[in-house]
């Protein structure tokens, strides 16, 4: 099988990629990937490859983290990011472009199958409580806002997570 890679690159200090998130819901439960090493919580989802189209990718991530196909209902944010690098990209100034997209599954279970970043991170499967959202360490932020006041159509929004507290709806 031929290798694929993802829409990535780094030049220097300054590292960015181009990644597809899921926003999964499922009776007032929302699915996150948590990171071990890193101790948060962050969408299912991941890198797009070159070449690939975003649903196709984020139906391959979500498949390949969870062992499970899923439904797309719709896109529903696209989000610039920025982010202070951790773990595998410590020391590097991140900007990602996030399309999110809303989800569902065929059937709410849990999932007990783990997976390996390619930051080398093991990541695992988790319901949180959509009503308590708020007591999650969740990266990006706006992540929750999205649960909380999901979007009707497609927005854009810009979110900076290295400590200026600063999220702009565009």
């Amino acid at each position: 099988m031929e290798k694929k890679f993802d829409c990535c690159f780094c030049l220097g200090k300054d590292w960015f990629r181009y990644r597809v998130g899921a926003i999964i819901v499922s009776d007032g439960y929302a699915l996150f990937s948590y990171g071990e090493k890193c101790g948060y919580y962050y969408t299912v989802g991941g890198g797009v490859h070159i070449g690939e189209k975003s649903e196709e990718a984020i139906l391959r991530e979500v498949y390949e983290e969870t062992g499970d196909e899923f439904v797309i209902e719709r896109p529903i944010c696209l989000v610039e990011n920025f982010f202070d690098g951790d773990g595998a990209l410590e020391g590097l100034d991140c900007h990602t472009l996030e399309l999110y997209y809303l989800m569902k599954p065929k059937a709410k279970k849990e999932y007990n199958k783990t997976s390996i970043t390619t930051g080398g991170d093991k990541e695992k499967m988790c319901w949180l409580p959509i009503d308590r959202i708020d007591e999650y360490d969740i990266r990006p932020a706006i992540a929750k806002k999205l649960l909380k006041d999901m979007p009707k159509e497609l927005t854009v929004v810009v979110n900076d997570d290295r400590g200026y507290d600063y999220v702009q709806q565009v």
